[in-house]
């Protein structure tokens, strides 16, 4: 049970490290492309420049001849530039010069077609788009540079050009990006495999005690089973015996851990109410009447007392309040009938008359399991719940075959412990 904790520990620090690395992963990796993104902005911005001054100084002296050699400055710078297509506007947002190393339309349109809205980087307004096929898978970006005062002498002109950036250096910030992310992963899953050893350190005095807690709950169920057992003229190897047929058909069920945890309870615990029966009821050896029977049925309603006070005991309701009800509905206390009696209840009713009918008792001889077992198979729907007789006939026998060797209550408690070991820290 140790190695159980310990394994959800593992996957607990797993299951967080894991959550906090898709997290960190996309808040990595949005940053990381924020940082591509105003990296590729201040790339356009300070490429754009160079053609700011070239248009500065075409202002200065407009010319034909000056524009001539403004446009073919501008042809000239493009041939190597990121700019594949630039236009210079006027402080009137006349459009003075347009030049272009591709299809200045098919771009446009590829642009408007991706619809993105316009952002703001300081002076530069831009909008980004990727282009696939075509362009190969390049990152082009539109930009809009105002010519302020202290760059032109235009107050309100501004450059406005599709800046692109190869497969190449996109890939290279990518790969930037990705080994940035990965050193962020790599230290988380560090700081995982490190924290491991320390939680484990820490959680064993916390697993000591609670394996010490479990061991002494355990152990108080057994006495007072056996208490109750022994009062009864029992012994405690019938309430060992019931519990294991219990668990074994709970296990065929299916049933989760929590609820055969509260079966194993109610099991040891489903006479406790007999406490506060008196003797001359509880062991008079001959036939109750009907006002001794009357009191004899509280026993149910006692034990439900007794239990109730204990937060850890709550779960075992379901068997010490209802294992003599009737799948009919002819049981006590509240005459419930059908599924309506609790699954708990339906269980431990079946095992605890087959168990009683196997067993030698001061005032009967043990039953063979032929006999037994045609007994339970005849009170299906009337006393069980044939589905579970159905079902428990099918492990019975085996069970059967594997307990009746063993004859001390030592050997039986072992084999107890050995099924209790999966719903209980011990």
């Amino acid at each position: 049970m140790k190695a159980n904790i310990y394994t959800i520990v593992i996957k607990r620090l797993l299951i967080a490290s894991t959550v906090i690395a898709v997290v960190v992963s996309a808040i990595v990796l949005y940053i990381e492309l924020e940082r591509i993104e105003k990296n590729v902005v201040h790339m356009a911005y300070e490429e754009s420049k160079q053609y700011v001054n070239f248009y500065n100084q075409y202002t200065e002296d407009k010319t034909p001849r000056t524009f001539q050699i403004f446009q073919q400055e501008i042809k000239d710078k493009l041939k190597n530039s990121h700019f594949i297509i630039l236009e210079f506007y006027n402080k009137k947002h006349d459009l003075l010069l347009s030049l272009g190393t591709v299809n200045v339309d098919e771009i446009k349109n590829e642009l408007i077609s991706k619809n993105h809205k316009l952002q703001m980087d300081n002076n530069v307004f831009y909008k980004t788009f990727f282009a696939h096929n075509a362009f190969k898978n390049e990152l082009y970006m539109e930009v809009e540079i105002p010519f302020t005062e202290h760059e032109s002498k235009l107050s309100n002109g501004f450059l406005k050009g599709i800046y692109r950036v190869s497969s190449t250096e996109i890939n290279a910030m990518i790969y930037d990006a990705v080994f940035v992310l990965a050193q962020y992963l790599a230290t988380i899953i560090f700081t995982t495999l490190v924290l491991y050893p320390i939680v484990v350190h820490l959680n064993r005095s916390l697993v000591k005690s609670a394996n010490d807690l479990s061991h002494a709950n355990t152990s108080l169920l057994k006495v007072l089973g056996g208490a109750i057992a022994k009062r009864d003229s029992d012994t405690n190897a019938h309430n060992y015996r019931v519990t294991i047929y219990a668990i074994c058909l709970a296990q065929a069920l299916k049933l989760n851990k929590s609820q055969i945890r509260a079966l194993i309870k109610g099991a040891f615990l489903h006479d406790v109410g007999k406490i506060g029966i008196s003797d001359s009821i509880l062991l008079k050896p001959g036939k109750l009447n009907d006002a001794e029977f009357n009191e004899m049925q509280r026993h149910v309603i006692y034990g439900v007392d007794i239990i109730k006070h204990s937060e850890w005991l709550i779960d075992a309701v379901d068997v010490v309040k209802f294992h003599h009800e009737k799948f009919d509905g002819s049981g006590y206390f509240g005459h419930l009938a059908g599924k309506h009696i609790p699954l708990n209840a339906r269980i431990f009713a079946i095992v605890d008359v087959f168990d009683a009918l196997t067993s030698i008792r001061p005032y009967k001889k043990a039953f063979s399991y032929s006999e037994s077992i045609l007994l339970i198979k005849k009170g299906a729907g009337s006393h069980f719940d044939p589905e579970l007789v159905q079902l428990f006939e099918q492990i019975a026998n085996k069970l059967y075959l594997q307990l009746s060797v063993i004859e001390t209550e030592e050997a039986l408690s072992k084999e107890l412990n050995l099924l209790m070991e999966d719903y209980f820290i011990f």
